[in-house]
């Protein structure tokens, strides 16, 4: 056993080898992309895929099933040797493209679709998280093996944790420094290559010594014998399959093979050195199982860790250590780049998706997105790593390493079916991927994942062999009655199997768009789309004299020699048969051939001559499709055109068969998805149609006959225009155009919008000398309205305003004292009246002209109720009336302000005309609203008043003995009030029994905290309080003075803002300014002023501008807004309200 602290300092001082090498090479980025060293540094990169499985658990398969450890190479070796071009192919789109994933390269083959995407990056996780168990795994079983059994026993004490964080610590650092994950990392790339060597040459070290062990040949063949006695295992084949697979569907291989590959030159020299690289490992794996066999006979060791214990036994720590670094690397080098790899898919495809639907994030964080995407990703590695370690803690130790990995290659093998069939099949559609890895992945977790984790002891494990529910045909290790195959072949077939059914069926159902052909184009060709070199560096053995023999075979001599000088005057040299023939040349023949035996045979004939050339089949294609290339972007923008019109727009060919269309035209015609595509017969449109009656009520024979009718006429190459309505209520023109070598275009206008405004402007031309005439009598009436309600308010403000003025006269004349208080009182009445009238036309004016906004909020109506029987109950016990209160706790939402003012009306009135009796406050729910009701028992309105009592000063003219009369202006302004609120009014009465009114106000879910109302003061309680009063009208001065002073206030008055702020010095207890000051500083000013000398002290602002924006801003300024006329009640309540604050401090 080698001490603890040793193999702390080798672990650390190794990280810290490696920070300090990928620290270089980003520092000399130069230095690593140099011709001569890059392609090695790939090609060792490359040896990723070599994880802590290859090298420690292929030596346990191959010493537990002899030929069982050799598929993890085979298949990568037949990819190398076989289907290198498949890597090519993908590193030629990847650089077109520029993906950065496996789930970006995926989702561009498919119109860039997002959910694909996201469906990708949540598998390669799923997948991934018990790979990387798979690498903590192999860190602690190789620290138990040199440091002994005592170490990883706990979850506080195991390395495998601060190895999981060292590892999350470096992909990090290395990983996550740029934005732009198409931008190649030369530091991380350099560090994988040194852990690839390491691992490489520390395996080769202990092979060598298991060689030398073993002795001479007799015993070493007699143990390979014995490692190879057994055939190969049952799961060979599929095992093959999946490590094939591995190479280009397992993120981390995506992301070193493809996203890092800096030229696809690289890919052919990594043919030779990666796959000698795996060579040799495979090699090696055999003399060091067979002398792990042989010394421990599966006694003292089990076989995932000979690499370590076969040294360890001989008493070779040195070279034990050194193994263990080789398999530290290992596993830190798939599980930063993995780490990577995941990181950028789940914030490019999961993460920020999410956040960039969320309204305004965007603009909120500035559009600089380049942090937030930063800090995704490594908080992601961080995640990673602590799935991964909780898998590992809770899936046991009975589990392989191979069977880890040999699962998640599983997993990844679902991508196969969609990147293969997008590379090489044109119908492959979106929905058809999508099924498909959707079902073959939930197949895998049924087959695969379920059962592995009822091993662990996650599940009760009875329904492995009973089957879900007692169906045995459904059990995951024999779907469908299916015996006798290993669980990894069984399950990779059902899995794989329904995946690349569904993405048959579903594409054959479903077909691939216009956007998905579009984006299938580089896929399907992506030597065309390689930017080559211009055409006058470009060579080959190919001479302008062959392509001139081969268009004289074609075209004719004479046209050919006369086409091919003019071709060369055209680039301003003499023609010159035996230059070499660049790529401008090639392309000129093929247009050539192309005007005389079209394009299609043009092409076959001229790649067919350039392959007898000797020049390479990716050459061909990319200098045919030069011209190609052109000619699809000329479609793309036509197509792009096409899909951005209003119109719908489809076009058929000569033989009437569909060969273009819009989404536009689906949308109208409701088509469902995949009945449209191109080759598809125009009948079987038009017979569609008819059968959903949009051509009318017709049967059988009717709809055969109509169909015939509209194909002769496309045929017959007519133009012509018609409308139709649809079935939905659409009106359609049809616009229908012939084309010039056959075929037929047409062009569907949804004209349904202006079909309804000409009716209307029919209709309205119709009725127009109707509707003037109703307008004219309305106006009339508006006008004489206006006239009776001028002279009404000439009369009613007059009216009061003259009484005083006697009562004024009588008073002053009067000597008796009961007399003087009976006639001021008469005069205060009628000023009174007159107040409540002007307030009266001033909120009528107001809501007229739209003055008051509403201020929602939610509050109980009981508490409003509450607060007005408190108002109005000394009134209504000085007339005898009993004021009743029926209301419950009911939250509503309005305007607490006008809701009052609205039921302040209704009571005002029920206490003007209710002689005796009594008035109740109700609130009644009434389903989503509530019923805010005043009932009273007046004399009632007759039934034919009802309908004008929301008029502007209309008074029911019934004397009554008590000498009662309203304005007639308090319902008209509830009436505008409710209109504004959007709250319905009732009113009810009988005559002699009483009346009700009513307003509906809507529920609300919760009200606001409940205003606590502070309790009325003595009428005395204002002796000894100082009030400043300051005012530029000395007559109101002398009126508030006189006012205060009878409530025993002590008065300071000021007529000016000097005046005020010498007053000061006196200390005053409240503060009250009018606003119009006409001073230096109106009246909100001045109370600033005085309260900078006197902090806290209240304020009360006076004021005739009765404005929401005065009364807002003085509130925010700390001040209380009291309206002219002022109300002495409203003033005495503020000074009562501020004696008790001062009493309570």
């Amino acid at each position: 056993m080698l001490p603890s602290w040793m193999l702390l300092l080798v672990s650390v001082g190794y990280a810290a080898l490696l920070f300090a090498v990928a620290w270089w090479g980003d520092r000399n980025p130069a230095h690593v992309q140099r011709p001569a060293l890059r392609p090695v540094v790939y090609s060792l990169a490359l040896a990723v895929y070599c994880s802590s499985w290859t090298f420690y658990g292929a030596v346990g398969s191959a010493a537990r099933h002899g030929l069982g450890y050799l598929p993890i190479y085979l298949g990568p070796l037949l990819l190398l040797v076989f289907g290198w071009r498949i890597l090519e192919r993908m590193a030629l789109i990847a650089q077109s493209q520029s993906t950065v994933s496996i789930a970006d390269f995926i989702a561009a083959r498919y119109g860039r679709s997002q959910r694909l995407a996201a469906m990708v990056a949540v598998i390669a996780l799923v997948a991934a998280v018990p790979y990387l168990a798979l690498q903590y795994k192999a860190v602690a079983l190789s620290l138990q093996v040199l440091g002994g059994p005592e170490m990883g026993n706990s979850s506080f004490g195991d390395p495998a944790l601060y190895v999981a964080l060292l590892m999350a610590l470096f992909a990090i650092l290395f990983g996550t420094r740029q934005v732009d994950a198409t931008e190649h990392r030369p530091g991380m790339m350099l560090a994988i290559a040194l852990e690839s060597l390491v691992k490489l040459v520390a395996l080769i070290a202990v092979g060598v010594f298991a060689l030398s062990w073993l002795g001479g040949g007799e015993r070493i063949a007699a143990a390979t014998g014995t490692l190879f006695a057994h055939a190969a295992p049952d799961g060979f084949v599929a095992q093959t399959l999946l490590a094939f697979a591995a190479i280009f569907c397992l993120p981390r291989q995506f992301h070193v093979a493809i996203v890092e590959c800096g030229d696809v030159s690289e890919i052919r020299r990594a043919r030779w050195l990666f796959g000698g690289y795996l060579v040799i490992v495979s090699l090696m794996v055999v003399p060091i199982a067979a002398a792990g066999i042989a010394l421990f006979d599966d006694s003292a060791a089990i076989a995932d860790t000979y690499v370590l214990a076969l040294p360890l036994a001989e008493r070779r720590e040195a070279l034990a250590l050194f193994a263990y670094v080789g398999g530290f690397s290992a596993a830190t080098g798939m599980v930063i780049v993995a780490s990577v790899a995941l990181a950028i898919m789940v914030s490019n495809d999961l993460v920020m998706p999410l956040l960039l639907r969320r309204r305004g994030w965007a603009q909120r964080h500035g559009g600089d997105l380049a942090g937030t995407v930063l800090w995704v990703r490594r908080v992601a590695i961080l995640c990673f790593a602590g799935l991964a370690y909780g898998y590992y803690r809770a899936s046991g130790s009975n589990t392989t390493l191979a069977s880890y990995g040999l699962m998640a290659f599983a997993a990844v093998a679902q991508f196969a079916p969609a990147l293969i069939g997008g590379l090489y099949w044109r119908g492959a559609s979106r929905q058809g991927a999508e099924a498909g890895l959707l079902i073959g992945f939930a197949v895998w977790i049924y087959t695969l994942l379920l059962p592995t984790l009822t091993d662990a002891g996650w599940f009760d494990g009875a329904w492995l062999e009973a089957g879900p529910f007692g169906f045995a045909w459904l059990r995951p290790r024999g779907l469908f009655g299916m015996q006798g195959w290993d669980p990894l072949t069984h399950g990779t077939f059902w899995a794989l199997l329904f995946n690349i059914g569904t993405l048959l069926l579903v594409s054959q159902r479903w077909r691939p768009g216009l956007e998905e052909h579009l984006a299938a184009v580089p896929y399907l060709n992506p030597y065309a789309e390689r930017r080559a070199p211009g055409s006058s560096e470009w060579r080959s053995g190919l001479q302008v004299r062959d392509l001139l023999t081969l268009a004289r075979r074609i075209v004719g001599a004479r046209h050919a020699q006369r086409a091919f000088v003019e071709q060369a005057q055209s680039l301003q040299q003499a023609l010159q048969p035996s230059a070499p023939a660049d790529r401008g040349w090639v392309q000129f023949t093929e247009r050539l051939l192309a005007s005389a035996i079209g394009a299609a045979s043009a092409r076959l004939v001229l790649t067919s001559s350039l392959r007898g050339s000797g020049m390479d089949l990716g050459e061909v294609v990319a200098v045919l499709d030069e011209a190609g290339q052109e000619l699809r972007f000329n479609r793309e923008i036509l197509s792009t055109t096409l899909e951005n019109i209003d119109q719908g727009v489809s076009v058929v060919d000569r033989e009437m068969r569909l060969v273009a269309w819009n989404r536009r035209y689906q949308q109208l015609f409701d088509y469902p998805d995949g009945m449209l595509y191109v080759g598809r017969p125009v009948a079987d449109l038009i017979r569609y149609n008819a059968e959903r009656g949009e051509l009318g009520d017709l049967d059988d024979a009717g709809m055969d006959t109509e169909t015939a009718k509209r194909i002769a006429y496309m045929r017959g190459g007519s133009p012509h225009v018609s409308e139709r309505v649809l079935g939905n209520g659409l009106v359609i023109e049809v616009r229908g155009q012939p084309l010039p070598r056959g075929g037929y275009v047409t062009s569907y206008s949804d004209v349904t919008e202006y079909k309804r405004v000409e009716r209307a402007l029919r209709e309205i031309n119709e009725t127009l000398e109707q509707r003037v005439t109703v307008r004219t009598r309305e106006a009339e009436a508006a006008q004489q309205s206006r006239t009776r309600f001028l002279a009404a308010l000439s009369h009613d403000v007059l009216q009061p305003l003259n009484a005083a003025r006697l009562f004024t006269s009588a008073l002053r004349e009067s000597d008796g004292a009961d007399e003087q208080r009976r006639l001021a009182e008469r005069v205060d009445t009628s000023l009174r009246a007159a107040e409540e009238l002007l307030d009266g036309l001033l909120d009528v004016s107001r809501l007229d002209a739209g003055a008051l906004r509403p201020e929602w909020s939610d509050f109980d109506a009981a508490e409003l109720m509450q607060d007005l029987a408190a108002q109005y109950a000394p009134m209504a016990a000085a007339r005898a009336i009993e004021l009743r209160l029926s209301v419950r706790s009911l939250p509503v939402r309005s305007d607490r302000r006008l809701l009052r003012r609205v039921l302040q009306n209704f009571l005002a009135n029920a206490l003007r005309y209710t002689r005796e009796g009594r008035i109740v406050l109700a609130a009644r729910p009434r389903g989503d609203s509530v019923a805010l009701q005043v009932w009273d028992t007046g004399p009632g309105i007759p039934e034919h008043h009802m309908r004008q009592i929301y008029d502007e000063f209309h008074r029911y003219q019934q004397p009554f003995d008590w000498d009662e009369r309203g304005l007639g202006l308090g319902l008209s302004i509830c009436q505008r009030i409710s209109r504004l609120l959007g709250h319905r009014l009732d009113a009810r009465s009988r005559v002699g029994h009483g009346s009700v009114f009513s307003i509906m106000v809507p529920r609300a879910a919760q009200a606001a905290p409940v205003r606590m109302r502070t309790d009325s003061l003595e009428p005395g309680s204002l002796a000894g309080m100082r009030v400043l009063c300051v005012d530029n009208d000395p007559d109101i001065l002398a009126g508030m003075q006189a006012l205060l002073q009878r409530w025993q206030v002590e008065v300071l008055v000021a007529t000016t803002v000097d005046a005020a702020l010498a007053h000061m010095e006196q200390r005053p207890d409240v503060l009250v300014a009018d606003y119009h000051l006409h001073d230096r500083l109106d009246g909100l000013d001045t109370l600033d002023a005085l309260r900078a000398i006197a902090p806290g002290t209240p304020g009360v602002l006076l004021t005739a501008d009765g404005s929401d924006a005065l009364k807002q801003a003085a509130r925010r300024r700390g001040y209380r807004v009291l309206t002219k006329p002022l109300k002495p009640a409203s003033l005495r309540a503020f000074l009562a309200a501020q004696t008790r604050l001062m009493r309570v401090d």
